[in-house]
């Protein structure tokens, strides 16, 4: 009787586009979250450390004196020793005018340490440069081409030998032999930073303690960021935000359930009477509201989960139309559509249980039928 009133479809509605909030937010998380733990599982730095100039604020603004590297390579604790100048420069390809991170390094050393993989060479001379295959793909630069680079007035021509992958953010940057960096930084004497690595069986602390005393006062060691405890902290946090972002949806799912409640009782204060005329138990209205209240939450929460995850795949699918190097696949788990379904379920009956409980002790025979 009570579930062919008019309103039910908007008030399922209501419910379902709540839920699809919900659906759609956990897929795109789902989606981040699996790509960081990707990421994290595919880099370990823990034994790899940087030392930096001791006022800087970035990696671009650090300087540090070149002779240090060959000091600290001395050391029977260190393993490889990767120097490398970092500066942001203006890229042009053929149409193209854009600013990137430009990364000097002396050998194909700093390949091997990433584990890259090459399409063509790693450059030989200050002519020629690697590319990383995001940077590549983005704004469409292939072997052969060549490439100009300007950075503080200064310029050169370069031609690209290789397109690498090393599944870091390396891959969104221009990589040079240092003397290309030294050109057009116009300073040979200093590097934005000093990478290391400790050999396997060394004590840390020991190790740490020596390369201390090797520094100048003027320069700071840093130890590489973790990317597996980096992951497990930016899922936490993720974690944390989703639940307070869904807390404010049940308080809203359960609102929009005190009101659905209340309008039926409103609305049907007729068909109530005539319960109670028939002879219907006290509990009767209860039970009637509450089941109409929780059918409508059950539907809306299929149907918002449903309408969240197919409106956020469709709208990554015309992201990638539109713009081809955005690549996001949202998901939802099984496990996560069950907790919404359980969750909406228990907003709608928290919502309707006033509602519901003072229809046990309203007077419907003194209604006007």
């Amino acid at each position: 009787m009570l579930l062919r009133k008019r309103g039910m479809v908007s008030s399922i509605l209501a419910v379902a586009l709540l839920v699809a909030i919900l659906a759609s937010t956990n897929s795109i998380v789902n989606y981040i979250d699996l790509q960081v733990q990707t990421l994290g599982g595919l880099v370990n730095l823990s034994r790899t450390y940087l030392v930096l100039g001791g006022n800087a604020t970035s990696i671009t603004d650090s300087q540090v004196d070149a002779r240090l590297a060959r000091k600290l390579s001395n050391l029977s604790c260190v393993g490889y020793m990767l120097p490398q100048k970092m500066l942001t420069v203006n890229l042009t390809s053929g149409s193209s005018n854009l600013m990137v991170q430009m990364r000097g390094v002396e050998s194909d050393a700093f390949f091997k340490a990433r584990k890259a993989y090459m399409n063509g060479t790693a450059a030989k001379n200050w002519m020629e440069a690697n590319v990383g295959e995001i940077l590549a793909r983005r704004f469409s630069i292939g072997l052969g081409d060549e490439v100009s680079l300007s950075f503080g007035g200064r310029q050169a021509k370069v031609r690209v030998v290789g397109v690498f992958v090393s599944q870091t953010q390396s891959d969104a940057e221009l990589v040079v032999p240092m003397e290309t960096a030294n050109v057009l930084d116009g300073n040979n004497n200093t590097v934005s930073f000093i990478e290391f690595s400790l050999k396997d069986g060394v004590s840390v602390q020991e190790a740490v303690n020596r390369i201390v005393q090797t520094l100048p006062e003027n320069v700071k060691l840093v130890q590489a960021q973790q990317m597996g405890e980096f992951a497990q902290q930016m899922s936490i946090q993720t974690l944390v935000f989703l639940n307070v972002w869904s807390l404010a949806v049940y308080a809203a799912i359960a609102a929009a359930s005190y009101v659905v409640a209340a309008r039926l009782i409103i609305e049907s204060s007729y068909e109530l009477a005539m319960l109670k005329a028939l002879g219907a138990k006290k509990l009767t209205p209860f039970t009637l509201v509450f089941t109409y209240t929780t059918t409508v939450a059950f539907i809306g929460s299929i149907l918002g989960t449903a309408l969240g995850t197919v409106g956020a795949q469709t709208a990554s699918t015309i992201l990638r139309w539109i713009q081809p190097d955005v690549d996001m696949v949202p998901f939802l788990k099984a496990e996560q559509a069950l907790q919404t379904l359980l969750l909406t379920l228990a907003s709608s009956i928290l919502g309707c249980m006033h509602p519901a409980l003072k229809s046990t002790r309203t007077g419907h025979m003194g209604q006007p039928l």
